[in-house]
């Protein structure tokens, strides 16, 4: 089966597309890692650019797993508390942007009659700061970071609240992610999975998704050929 059909059997199952935020709508990892890197700098240790996109971006590993890698004395708790004001003022100040093809996907799914959300392990607040500072607030229905979430990706539970706040079956709702920790979120929720590959997931080969696709842009180039079709 060819991509362009494999979408559409996905679409003819779903009521919502659930997407994951950081690094699928928008450019904000690079932000993360140097909100990160200025608190353990600080600290006298240096985070390799690509350790952090393979350990914390793909693996969900975060700051446990830097400090267990290289045995530092350090709380992660208190790394996390330092850091997340810097982030959340890149937030606010309109640096961080959407993927050029985001948008695109995004109103093309709008088009198609789906509801839309987020789920994702970034805060709320910094989720709605990110997408009024780019006039897309109004795109969602449900946004859900990790405030309150007992258990982030790879656990279910974001993706679970997500689509009990669309009032769906997760089985009804598609995912769109680009890490193993978000589609072993999204397949534990029960639902179907797009996986968007980036340079490191392509090399890792990821299994677990419905339908694995190079890129945003041809994740769009599909949707607009489904949208013209009527």
């Amino acid at each position: 089966m060819n991509d362009l059909d494999a979408l559409r059997r996905l679409l003819e199952t779903a009521d919502a597309v659930i997407f994951d935020f950081d690094n699928v709508i928008v450019d904000s990892e690079p932000y993360h890692f140097a909100a990160y890197s200025a608190v353990f700098a600080k600290r006298g240790h240096s985070i390799d650019r690509a350790e952090y996109w393979l350990e914390w971006t793909s693996r969900g590993g975060g700051a446990e797993s830097e400090i267990r890698r290289y045995n530092l004395s350090l709380d992660p708790a208190a790394v996390r508390a330092e850091k997340d004001p810097i982030y959340a003022e890149y937030c606010r100040s309109g640096a961080i942007k959407p993927f050029p093809e985001a948008v695109g996907v995004i109103d093309a799914f709008g088009r198609l009659g789906l509801k839309l959300a987020i789920a994702s392990g970034s805060y709320k607040e910094d989720i709605r700061a990110i997408l009024h500072a780019n006039g897309l607030e109004d795109r969602f229905s449900a946004i859900v970071g990790k405030d309150n979430i007992e258990k982030c990706k790879p656990h279910p539970g974001t993706y679970l609240v997500a689509a009990k706040k669309l009032g769906l079956a997760p089985r009804r709702c598609l995912a769109i992610e680009d890490a193993e920790k978000g589609v072993k979120s999204a397949r534990a929720a029960g639902m179907r999975v797009i996986l968007i590959e980036t340079a490191i997931t392509r090399e890792l080969g990821l299994g677990g998704a419905d339908l694995k696709l190079s890129s945003l842009a041809q994740l769009g180039g599909l949707l607009g050929k489904i949208v013209d079709a009527g």
